[in-house]
């Protein structure tokens, strides 16, 4: 009977010590902005950010075959654009300098896509943007409400 206790005890803290051998992910800041930090998004390169968004568009906008390479080819030159401006701006100290070119860069591959994409994709795909500008506006008004309520 004991060495049947001491084999299951055994087993039970062989089991508890694999499963407590998990790992974490850490984020790192940002590569454009110092001090923030983006789960998941930090470390992808741009041709990989091009990828997940190409596969989500695909997904949600029902992209055909001939759709699908041009709007990554499109999303590929936004996500490099985007980080060489985000490295130019990396040392100042006010991230909103760097606002007026990326919403540039923005505008003019919205141009781009919607020329890639049909009537009915340019509808869903306004609405996905608006659905994502809605939830970071949420985000953020509830990140102010937390600072204001701990001053």
């Amino acid at each position: 009977m004991k060495k049947m206790l001491v084999l299951l005890a055994a087993a039970a803290l062989a089991s508890a010590t694999a499963s407590a051998q998990t790992t974490t992910e850490t984020t790192t800041p940002s590569a454009g902005y110092p001090g923030r930090r983006e789960p998941g998004r930090a470390h992808l390169s741009p041709e990989q950010r091009a990828q997940r968004m190409t596969e989500r568009l695909t997904r949600e906008l029902i992209l055909t075959a001939e759709q699908a390479p041009k709007v990554q080819a499109i999303i590929l030159a936004q996500a490099q654009e985007n980080e060489a401006i985000r490295t130019k701006y990396a040392a100042s100290t006010d991230r909103r300098a760097a606002l007026p070119e990326l919403k540039a860069a923005k505008d003019k591959y919205d141009a781009q896509l919607a020329g890639v994409l049909t009537a009915g994709q340019r509808t869903r795909y306004a609405q996905l943007r608006e659905e994502q500008q809605q939830k970071r506006k949420e985000k953020s008004k509830d990140g102010k409400v937390k600072v204001k309520a701990q001053s």
